[in-house]
Order: structure tokens, then C-alpha cells, then sequence
């Protein structure tokens, strides 16, 4: 009897104490329950160490915010077309030193944009602002997207970022805005290969010729007084052979030429001659103040020959000045083939004369 009563006590007692385990998750083995509170947990420590990472980053690194002024894009030149260099310069002001102090520019790695080539971007310091400037060439039509790019300051425990967004860039088609479809056909060169060289030699020259000539000038006056000699004399010699020429012309001359004609000839001839002769001017002499103009301006040092042959020509000069101014019809206004062959002669002979009494005086 007391065996049934235990027995019958143990199995209540086993009734009442499973349907409490079967509730913990610890003897669950077989169901989901217990998978799914590893995996919560899991979740809850991973939690627990992403916050912990957060706080030592925090701890490490303090990130300060930028501020940024309106940027100013600017592109240079201002029509860009394929194969062109052309600048980006953006131009903007932040309260965060981006170039560490004593640094006016610093260099940025370039970036690679598809259709652009970048040769060099650069930051620099603009007062009170800063620029960054890109140096790229394009190699295609139409508008070219270049992607942000970021410029960084980093000090001892500090670090700030600027994000530069440069707009599109439009790039032109030169064959539109030309409207030039075809090639030029090929042009001969300007100038021969090689004439530049012999321009600057030229160049060279004449001016150390120019130098030359000038020192001369300025430091030589009896330099500049011989050559005005030797142009003087130049001149008279040309004259001189210019009345011997027109006198023996007008002696042996098939041409007839009326007696006026030839006393304004010969009247001509004889005043310029002794008019750059003695570098006076005898054209509007009268043929008695010839004489008078000449003892003048030789303060009668003249030789007995040059006075003969000056009052010759003025005697000559005489008879030329009836004949034009007479109108005398008779003989006397006749200048027959004889005189006009004495007239030539001795006009040729007080030349000879003065320019032997010059030569004579020289020596």
C-alpha cells in the first residue's frame, strides 16, 4: 500500500515539474526558438562593438564643419574647342586653412575624366580666398561632366574637406564655328628656310654701320669737313663737264635752233656753272654785277687768268641778254653760225681757265 502511494506521488510531482522546463529555451534544442535568440544576441554584441568603435573613432578624429562661400567658376579661354589647353580656375573662401602657413600653392593628385586630359591641378592661396585651377585638355564634342574631387587640410588631430563640383564643360566643334569642312590646300612657306638668320645678320650690320657712321660724324669734323669738300667738288667737276658738253652740243647741233633759244641756253649754262663754281648765287646777277659779285667774294685775290675769264663770260652774257631782251631784228640781233661757234668757244675756254687757277691755287 505505501509502494502505490509513492509511486502514485512521483508521477504527479513529474506532471507538475515538466511543463515548467519545457518553457525554458536552454532544453529547447530541436526548435527555432534557441537559434533565434543566438542570432539576437549576436545582433545586441555586434551593436554593443559598433558603438564602441564609433566612440574611440570620436575620440581619435574630431570633425570640424566647413563653410563654404559662393564658388566662382571661370573657364579660360572662353570658346574651348578639341585639342585646345584650356584653364578651370574655381574660386571660393572657407573658414579652414586648406595650405598650411608658409605654403602660397600645393598640388593636388589629378583625377582621370574620360574625353579630358588633366595635366595638373593645383590650390592656391588667393588673399583671402582660395583657387584651384586645372590645367586639361579636352578630346571631345559637347559637354564634358567632371566628377567632384575633394581637397583635404590635415593637421596634428584635426581634418576638414572642401568638395569641389565643377559644372559642365562645353566644348565647341571648330568646323561649326568656322563653317570650314574642307582643308586648305598646302601654301609655299613665307619665307625661305634659312632668311631669317640672314636678316638678323643684315640687321646686325647696318647697325654697327649706323654706329660707326654716326661716331665719325660727331668726333671727326675734318671728316665731316673733307667730305663736304669731295661732294662740292664733285659737283662743280659735274658742272664744269655739263657746259663743255652743252657748248660742243650746241656748236655741232643738226638741230636748228632760233638765236633766242640759243642765248637762253648758253645764259643758262654759264650762270649755274660759275653759281656752284664759287658757291654764289649768280642767277639773278645782271651781267655787270656778275663781275662786281665776283671781286667781291675773292676780296680781289683772284689771278690776272680768272678775272680775264670772268669778264669774258660776262661779256658773253651781255651779248646773250640783247638778243633775248632787245627784240632787235637788225644784225645785231642776228647771232650768226660764226659767233655762235666764238660764243661756245669762249665760254669753254674761261671754264678751262677758272678750273686750272683753282687746281693752281689747291697746290
Amino acid at each position: 500500500m505505501k509502494k502505490n502511494l509513492l509511486f502514485l506521488l512521483c508521477f504527479l510531482s513529474l506532471c507538475l515539474i515538466l511543463p515548467l522546463f519545457a518553457g525554458n529555451p536552454v532544453f529547447a534544442e530541436n526548435t527555432g526558438s534557441t537559434k533565434t535568440g543566438v542570432t539576437q544576441g549576436n545582433k545586441d554584441g555586434a551593436s554593443e562593438n559598433s558603438a564602441e568603435l564609433s566612440e574611440s573613432d570620436d575620440a581619435e578624429i574630431h570633425l570640424e564643419p566647413v563653410i563654404i562661400s559662393e564658388m566662382q567658376v571661370t573657364v579660360l579661354p572662353r570658346d574651348v574647342f578639341v585639342g585646345d589647353a584650356m584653364e578651370i580656375r574655381c574660386t571660393f573662401s572657407c573658414d579652414v586653412a586648406l595650405i598650411p602657413d608658409g605654403l602660397l600653392s600645393v598640388e593636388i593628385t589629378p583625377v582621370e575624366i574620360q574625353n579630358l586630359t588633366v595635366d595638373s591641378i593645383t590650390l592656391q592661396r588667393a588673399g583671402s580666398s582660395y583657387m584651384v585651377s586645372m590645367l586639361c585638355v579636352p578630346w571631345c564634342v559637347g559637354f564634358i561632366d567632371i566628377p567632384p574631387f575633394v581637397v583635404s587640410e590635415h593637421s596634428n588631430e584635426k581634418s576638414a574637406s572642401v568638395s569641389i563640383d565643377i559644372p559642365e564643360i562645353n566644348v565647341k566643334s571648330i568646323v561649326n564655328y568656322t563653317g570650314v569642312t574642307e582643308l586648305r590646300p598646302a601654301k609655299a612657306p613665307l619665307l625661305i628656310p634659312g632668311t631669317t638668320w640672314v636678316i638678323y645678320l643684315l640687321s646686325i650690320v647696318g647697325i654697327i654701320l649706323l654706329v660707326v657712321l654716326v661716331v665719325i660724324l660727331v668726333r671727326f669734323r675734318t671728316f665731316r669737313k673733307k667730305a663736304r669738300t669731295i661732294v662740292s667738288s664733285f659737283i662743280t667737276i659735274k658742272n664744269y663737264h655739263s657746259l663743255k658738253y652743252h657748248m660742243k652740243k650746241l656748236t655741232k647741233s643738226k638741230k636748228p635752233i632760233t638765236d633766242k633759244q640759243f642765248a637762253d641756253i648758253v645764259s643758262h649754262m654759264i650762270r649755274e656753272y660759275i653759281s656752284c663754281r664759287f658757291s654764289y648765287n649768280f642767277r639773278s646777277e645782271t651781267p655787270a654785277g656778275v663781275v662786281e659779285a665776283f671781286e667781291r667774294i675773292s676780296s680781289g685775290l683772284f689771278s690776272v687768268e680768272a678775272g680775264e675769264a670772268i669778264q669774258m663770260m660776262s661779256e658773253v652774257l651781255v651779248r646773250c641778254d640783247y638778243v633775248r631782251f632787245a627784240g632787235d631784228s637788225g644784225e645785231n640781233g642776228v647771232i650768226s653760225v660764226e659767233e655762235r661757234t666764238q660764243i661756245c668757244s669762249n665760254v669753254t675756254n674761261a671754264a678751262v681757265c677758272l678750273e686750272k687757277d683753282e687746281r693752281n691755287a689747291k697746290v
